[in-house]
């Protein structure tokens, strides 16, 4: 929260099957805990009707608190880490562009082989940059490593930015008027997404029928063996 109003906004959002930000839960709390994120994480569990087995794959900052709250509600679910704080942590002491570049090439490898090579390049350049990442573990942030149980790679956490950023106006406002703040921006924006598909012909949304179209494109240009 900004201005004399003490708190923390916390947020939950997915994405939709155009490829759009779909907000689940929002709330206002005094900070960033443990107590806090597990009273907000039992509320969208009970809301999505999320059981302590249940098989999501969640994606966060690793903020103070989220991870062993996530842990100890939902020990099934596979948790990410955004590949974007991983680098704003990595550059305090390991700068530069190409420290940059070696983290995202191992990021989106999709196979094991590929990661170790990845990782045995960084190691040559820099064997205390190669010892700092190793400690995160790679099933986190590696494509390489991803079950595949999620129907998404996203290795980056900015659908929260996106809300973030449509409601950092309201933040500055006494709670009760920052959530209706909030509550009106989801509201238009659940106009915007019912005009939309008013507007969609055909079984697929529009950025799917784009994914597909450039994929068949593309596909012209290959020769089966």
């Amino acid at each position: 929260m900004k201005g004399p109003f003490p708190g923390q906004v916390l947020t939950a959002v997915g994405i939709d099957p155009n490829n759009g930000i779909y907000p689940l839960a929002y709330a206002v709390v005094e900070a960033e805990t443990l107590s806090s994120w597990t009273w907000f994480l039992e509320c969208v569990g009970d809301d999505l009707e999320l059981a302590r087995n249940s098989n999501f794959t969640f994606i966060s900052d690793r903020q103070k608190g989220i991870l062993p709250a996530i842990q100890k509600l939902f020990p099934c679910a596979e948790h990410r880490f955004c590949l974007r704080h991983i680098h704003e942590n990595m550059k305090a002491t390991f700068k530069g562009k190409l420290y940059k570049d070696m983290l995202w090439k191992a990021a989106t490898c999709t196979t094991v082989v590929q990661f170790q090579d990845a990782m045995d390049e960084l190691k040559k350049f820099n064997a205390n940059a190669h010892l700092w990442l190793s400690k995160i573990p790679p099933q986190h942030w590696s494509r390489s490593h991803f079950s595949g149980r999620a129907l998404s790679d996203v290795l980056l956490n900015n659908m929260c930015e996106v809300l973030n950023d449509k409601i950092v106006d309201g933040r500055d406002k006494p709670i009760i008027s920052a959530l209706e703040f909030i509550r009106e921006y989801l509201m238009r924006r659940i106009v915007t997404v019912l005009e939309t598909i008013e507007r969609s012909d055909g079984l697929l949304t529009p950025h799917a029928t784009e994914t597909l179209e450039t994929v068949k494109k593309d596909a012209t240009h290959y020769t089966v063996r």
